[in-house]
């Protein structure tokens, strides 16, 4: 078996599938895409040369190397678009490279039929190997042309400020493979006459391997940390190697040569770690004082009480100082909001950061994640959200607790330019799971304050209730003041235009005055006639009149235009988009109070679903919804009789927000709201709605809803008889 030959054969199907294997992680990726195009070319070279080394008949061997050759031509083209598209440099040399590519074809048509490449065959001690012909020296030219034009980009690139940290570590990675590749140039000079055997695949294997990870792996060693272990293991190994060789030839006692080989193998590698280890130590000493300030800090957020923004800055403030970060921008969800909401920033740049919504792709993908993640190993879709917020981030650190995304944090690049590590990763996440608890813990004592203070408040909206006639007799005496003046006023006016008509129509400017304040007397009355209709709306929601118990029959329309009218006064609005699908003789059976407050809870909470759904379409960042429809806010009110089954139902439909189906099983629970506290009320009105309709009225109340497209409340009550008999007459 000709050993020279498997290597390069498994070697050029090991090409293969590392360039598949980059690229099915990432298909959509251009560069990607072109370090496939270079393990192809490799290959395309490789394999055929191995075959050649197989054969035993010189001309198929022959046949073999100008097959290879167009590998040979696509390699140094294919090595420079892969360091252009990795400097984002593509464009600027897109004609340089199509000319060269162009330029392959008539090459090899005429290493095909002469002898101008490959002048013929010789024979090696691992195989045949193909003859330089007359001009070879230009595809050498061109290797060595591209091969340092391309290393000469990368030096210009290795300290691009524009290059995020993890950029910029990828590019000293991919200059360290092109300075082990540069050996690999041997295989050009083998062509000539000097029997060599050509290693250069064993370079370029290394070659691809480097690239590999510069592209798909982002928690990269930090070079200087690489190349000091690299060294620092060559050296002890080529010690190990040569001290027992040099003691055997210098004392003729090869045996005891052999014991110490033995024995300095057996201990090297604890040699190389213990040192390994101390270098390790020694470079990353600023890193394993800032990770046990981290620790430390994780560890004393469970052990106190916070509220959230103290916590918050806490956190953010112990990142930026002792990582030294470029910034640090917190993220925690917002119950009544439902969405993450930039709590804190600390950065060089003051940055305006919008709300995050909750149910973003980016979201799930993070609770799938749970830990501490690259911004580069997002997916694109997921990246070009989060441009959006900030285009520097690199680190990404997601807090969960039973499964939910209490919180995330995104980081900058460190100022030093250097890479986060595995051990700042690791440090990172047992961060972010003492801040999930810590956060937890504050939003479970928020939560607990607010239920005690809608508590109080309902108690304290109790005791308003009660207070009403008082308070409302004194509003109206003083009403029934401005009112009473008002037509004194309106009297003294028509008695002075009746006692000197002569003397107004001499002077214009008196008739004016005269009009203006008839005018403003006139506006007078008709204030304080609406004010005493809102007063007596409000006053007749907080206080029922009569027997709480009492059901009787009642206009709906009445009840509608109260409810409306209540919604109008609660949101400063003159007008509510509601359109009432009942008549002026509908009549419904029931406790009047009651049935108004329901009618009102669900046209108010319909209202608000209207006008979140607007601040969802005029906000970019919110794409939960279908935006691509013209959006006119409605309220429909309908009224059904089911005289068979001695029922009717009051139908209140919107088509605003809607409910989400997490949210959907809880719509009645007691202080469940979605709403923020300041703009929605304690969270128990559809609670005490539900009960109203339920256990005073025997009747039922439920709901359909989609969430983006509205929902529709069903209010199901009993007819009176008298009712049903007006209904079938």
């Amino acid at each position: 078996m000709n050993l020279y030959a498997l290597f390069p054969t498994i070697t050029s199907v090991l090409f293969l599938f590392m360039g598949l294997f980059v690229y099915l992680k990432n298909k959509k990726q251009l560069i990607n895409q072109v370090y496939l195009l270079f393990c192809l070319s490799v290959f395309l070279w490789l394999f055929p040369f191995s075959l050649m080394y197989w054969s035993r008949n010189i001309i198929t061997a022959y046949h073999y190397a100008k097959i290879g050759f167009v590998g040979v031509l696509t390699i140094p083209i294919c090595m420079f678009y892969f360091v252009t598209v990795f400097l984002n440099k593509d464009k600027q040399y897109e004609k340089m490279l199509k000319f060269l590519t162009i330029l392959t074809i008539p090459c090899a048509i005429i290493n095909f039929f002469t002898p101008v490449f490959y002048s013929g065959i010789k024979i090696c001690f691992w195989g045949y190997y193909p003859i330089a012909g007359k001009l070879y020296f230009i595809i050498l030219l061109q290797f060595l042309v591209l091969f340092c034009y391309a290393i000469l980009l990368l030096l210009k690139n290795v300290h691009n400020p524009n290059f995020s940290a993890i950029k910029q570590q990828q590019t000293k990675y991919i200059l360290v493979a092109f300075c082990i590749t540069s050996f690999g140039g041997v295989d050009y000079i083998t062509k000539y006459p000097l029997e060599l055997y050509p290693f250069g695949y064993i370079l370029i294997l290394l070659f691809i391997v480097i690239m590999a990870m510069s592209i798909i792996k982002y928690n990269l060693m930090d070079i200087k940390l690489a190349v000091t272990k690299t060294f620092i293991w060559v050296s002890i190994y080529l010690f190990i190697l040569l001290s027992p060789i040099w003691i055997g030839y210098k004392t003729g006692q090869w045996l005891i040569s052999c014991i110490i080989l033995f024995i300095l193998s057996t201990s090297g590698q604890f040699i190389a770690n213990y040192f390994q280890k101390k270098a390790e130590k020694f470079l990353l000493a600023e890193q394993e004082q800032y990770q046990q300030l981290l620790m430390q800090a994780s560890t004393g957020m469970i052990e106190k009480d916070y509220d959230i923004s103290k916590l918050s800055k806490l956190i953010v403030r112990i990142i930026k100082r002792s990582v030294k970060i470029v910034f640090v921008s917190l993220y925690i969800f917002d119950e009544a909001k439902n969405v993450y909401v930039n709590i804190d920033y600390r950065g060089r740049d003051k940055k305006v950061l919008k709300d995050f919504p909750k149910d973003i792709e980016f979201i799930e993908f993070m609770k799938k994640k749970k830990k501490p993640f690259f911004f580069s190993a997002l997916p694109e879709q997921y990246k070009n959200e989060l441009m959006k917020i900030n285009s520097g981030i690199t680190l990404i650190i997601p807090s969960i607790f039973k499964d939910r995304v209490i919180g995330f944090l995104l980081l900058g690049d460190k100022e030093n330019r250097t890479l986060y590590s595995p051990r700042d990763i690791e440090v990172f996440g047992v961060l972010s799971n003492q801040a999930a608890l810590a956060i937890e813990n504050c939003m479970f004592l928020e939560r607990s304050q607010r239920q005690q203070k809608r508590l109080f408040e309902a108690e304290k909206l109790a005791s308003i209730g009660g207070m009403a006639d008082g308070m409302a007799h004194q509003i109206r005496n003083r009403l029934n003041s401005f009112g009473l003046a008002a037509e004194l006023l309106s009297y003294d006016v028509q008695d002075f235009s009746q006692d000197h008509k002569s003397f107004i129509e001499q002077h214009p400017n008196i008739n004016e005055m005269i009009k203006s304040m008839n005018e403003l007397i006139h506006s007078i009355n008709e204030n304080v006639k609406k004010t005493d209709t809102v007063l007596r709306g409000i006053l007749d929601f907080a206080k029922p009149k009569g027997s709480v118990t009492n059901k009787e029959n009642f206009s709906m329309k009445e009840i509608m235009d109260s409810a409306i009218m209540l919604v109008q006064v609660k949101h400063h609005r003159e007008k509510v988009p509601i359109v009432l699908d009942i008549s002026d003789d509908d009549k419904i059976y029931g406790i009047k109070y009651q049935i108004q407050e329901v009618c009102f809870n669900c046209i108010d909470n319909a209202f608000e679903a209207i006008m979140e759904k607007e601040q969802h379409i005029q906000n970019p960042l919110f794409n939960d919804i279908d935006k691509s429809k013209p959006f006119i806010p409605e309220i429909r009110v309908s009224l059904k009789y089911f005289i068979e089954r001695n029922k009717y139902q009051i139908i209140i439909k919107d088509n605003g927000i809607g409910i989400k189906p997490e949210n959907r099983a809880k719509v009645f629970s007691a202080f469940f709201t979605t709403k923020p506290s300041s703009k929605s009320g304690s969270g128990i009105g559809s609670y005490v709605a539900r009960r109203m309709i339920v256990e005073a009225h025997n009747g039922d109340i439920s709901f359909e809803s989609e969430y983006g497209e509205g929902t529709t409340f069903t209010i199901t009550l009993p007819l009176s008889s008298k009712r049903e008999k007006e209904v079938l007459e």
